[in-house]
């Protein structure tokens, strides 16, 4: 479930495209000290928002503290609604296996984005961690340089589905609004369990 929730915590992060903040992150950095590889790439083919960089801490250890950041480039304004596409596999002796979409959480589609940052953040407001960036929660967004601070998030103690234990993950966000995509990037994780 953790897992998921960073998930959802990211994806959400990557919907937040707006400018503000003074972080530098190091491009392509997503270091797993526990497995020999790891990158993250844009998947989309001259899609209008292009990750510059995307940091996360890794191992992700439950319970424990999960920090991650976000720098791109957006190129058109987005407009409600905003989709996002979110698929999870995890590798199982050497084959990628998808997760399910559950409660919703794992590889799943969530129609608006936008009508869900305006019921997390009611009547306009957004956490003072984005405010004092100058990022907003809610749409629309106009076109500008991107860069989401590095945020840490905590991960409580949860009881983890054996399907979520220890592990390698890959993780892609889609965005779309209306027919055009405005977003697509993946990268490897790892989950670990103390």
């Amino acid at each position: 479930m953790a897992l998921l929730h960073f998930s959802s915590a990211l994806s959400i992060l990557c919907c937040l495209l707006t400018a503000g903040g003074s972080v530098l992150l190091e491009k392509n950095m997503v270091v797993l000290d526990e497995f020999s590889a790891s990158d993250w790439s844009n998947c989309g083919v001259n899609d209008p928002f292009v990750v510059n960089s995307l940091s996360i801490s890794s191992p992700i250890r439950i319970p424990g503290p999960l920090t991650i950041g976000l720098s791109g480039t957006l190129k058109v304004p987005v407009h409600a609604p905003l989709k996002l596409e979110v698929e999870i596999k995890k590798k199982v002796w050497g084959i990628w296996f998808k997760l399910p979409c559950e409660d919703n959480y794992g590889s799943c589609t969530y129609n608006d984005v936008c009508e869900m940052l305006d019921k997390m953040f009611p009547e306009k407001t957004c956490p003072s961690t984005l405010q004092s960036h100058n990022v907003p929660c809610h749409c629309p967004v106009a076109p500008a340089e991107i860069n989401i601070p590095t945020i840490t998030l905590d991960i409580p103690k949860v009881q983890l589905p054996a399907f979520l234990a220890d592990g390698e993950y890959w993780l892609q966000v889609k965005a779309s609004s209306g027919a055009e995509q405005i977003a697509c990037f993946s990268t490897t994780i790892a989950v670990k369990a103390t």
